[in-house]
């Protein structure tokens, strides 16, 4: 069995009149599991926001039979896509990152497009699991550049993938044993983020181990420290604590 401890969340927009054009799902009993989400839309493009939230309205109809097959999920959330902007022709050009979870007693299954992130808890660290696709990541998986080359470059958050009405879908998939992730107690915590979040994360990538360990005190912690420093996107975090037992 599996059981969700605790939650550490927040979104936020950047800028209130705008709005956050970022979407979500908290952790959801899903057959025999929970799942949760992230999805940031792509703010320069009208119908954004909708796109984003057509997205994760999409994934709460899933059952776990179907969300682990993520190829079929995805097609399935890129036909929900195309038919909305299909009716709404002003927002051909819109598109939503999307970062998923679904963990059951056995393993944690991840379905990643875009430059939100996953990441797990191993020891006193956080371990990221996706891969961003953005022009620089391309650049430093072909080795043109390295990532302190990559500092000074522009494209940083230029996106190569989304789910998008005008985008062939290329997404990532991953799928990990809870006996690869659990702790000696049994515990495993899950941390997806848009990039609102991440970036302020990946500046100083640590914490105590007591605030790691706990979702709630994660999330105030890394709120304070955006709020601190004035966020440059929407940000969103949902961490969230689970139990493995046999």
């Amino acid at each position: 069995m599996i059981n969700l401890l605790s939650c550490g969340f927040f979104s936020c927009p950047k800028d209130s009149v705008r709005g956050n054009q970022d979407s979500y799902v908290l952790p959801t009993p899903t057959g025999k599991g929970f799942l949760f989400a992230v999805a940031d839309g792509v703010g320069s493009y009208e119908g954004a926001k909708e796109i984003a939230d057509t997205a994760t309205s999409a994934l709460r109809s899933f059952n776990n039979e179907n969300i682990t097959d993520i190829q079929k999920t995805f097609l399935v959330l890129k036909e929900k896509v195309d038919a909305v902007v299909d009716a709404k022709s002003e927002w051909i050009n819109a598109a939503t990152t999307l970062s998923f979870c679904f963990v059951d007693h056995e393993a944690l299954y991840v379905g990643h497009i875009g430059d939100t992130r996953v990441y797990v808890k191993k020891g006193a660290k956080l371990q990221l699991i996706t891969k961003d696709h953005t022009q620089h990541q391309e650049l430093f998986d072909d080795g043109i550049y390295t990532k302190k080359e990559l500092r000074d470059l522009p494209g940083k958050n230029t996106l190569t993938s989304a789910i998008s009405r005008n985008i062939a879908l290329r997404f990532q998939s991953v799928k990990f044993p809870l006996t690869e992730l659990a702790d000696e107690n049994g515990l495993i915590t899950v941390y997806i983020m848009s990039d609102g979040a991440h970036h302020f994360w990946e500046q100083r990538p640590r914490l105590s181990l007591e605030t790691i360990s706990k979702a709630p005190k994660f999330a105030a912690s890394l709120l304070r420290r955006i709020e601190r420093s004035g966020p440059i996107d929407d940000y969103t975090l949902i961490a969230a604590s689970f139990q493995i037992s046999k």
